[in-house]
């Protein structure tokens, strides 16, 4: 861990709400590491990441040399032993631009958001999970990433239960209002 800097993970399932907490904590000073953008990043064309993920996958899912992410994830959301594999290739290189991100974050407090974080093996202070009834995230994913329902539903499948957040985090807040208390969130992670 850095010193003087504490990293809170915040994760859940796709559809939560990790984002929309990401957003407010961004809002009242706290910076916040998206590690969908950061795995975006670093599975850019040509990137020693995405040369990886060819290399292990083959090509069917890129598009004028870049990663199509919802070919790849039509691939590896339907086959745990597949995605198990993405995460390995991808999880090193996340985890190394997270910390020098952090590095360069003035804040004492910095959050890492992300559906993987428990097991990616990132070294936080504090773990908070975010959960969501299935029905409610699914619909969340499909207006958000324009997917279908059936697409939705098998990424959903793919992903932990709320078992494993509530096994693995610090707390975990239920968000199927969309109504999370910023100002009580935030007296916990500081």
């Amino acid at each position: 861990m850095m010193q003087n800097k504490k990293l809170v993970g915040i994760t859940g399932g796709s559809g939560c709400g990790k984002s929309h907490l990401s957003q407010r904590l961004r809002e009242h000073g706290i910076p916040v590491i998206d590690c969908d953008l950061v795995s975006r990043e670093i599975m850019a064309k040509d990137t020693p990441c995405a040369k990886e993920v060819v290399e292990c996958f083959g090509d069917s899912f890129l598009e004028n040399g870049e990663i199509n992410r919802k070919k790849l994830g039509k691939i590896v959301f339907s086959d745990s032993e597949k995605l198990k594999k993405l995460n390995e290739i991808t999880h090193k290189y996340i985890l190394t631009d997270i910390y020098n991100k952090m590095e360069k974050e003035e804040s004492d407090v910095v959050c890492a958001d992300g559906a993987t974080l428990i097991e990616s093996g990132i070294s936080c202070d504090m773990m908070v999970g975010i959960l969501a009834d299935k029905e409610i995230r699914k619909k969340r994913i499909m207006e958000r990433d324009g997917l279908s329902d059936e697409d939705a539903a098998l990424r959903i499948g793919a992903q932990k239960d709320d078992d494993f957040y509530i096994k693995n985090c610090d707390f975990v807040i239920y968000n199927n209002e969309g109504n999370i208390d910023i100002d009580e969130f935030i007296k916990k992670i500081i």
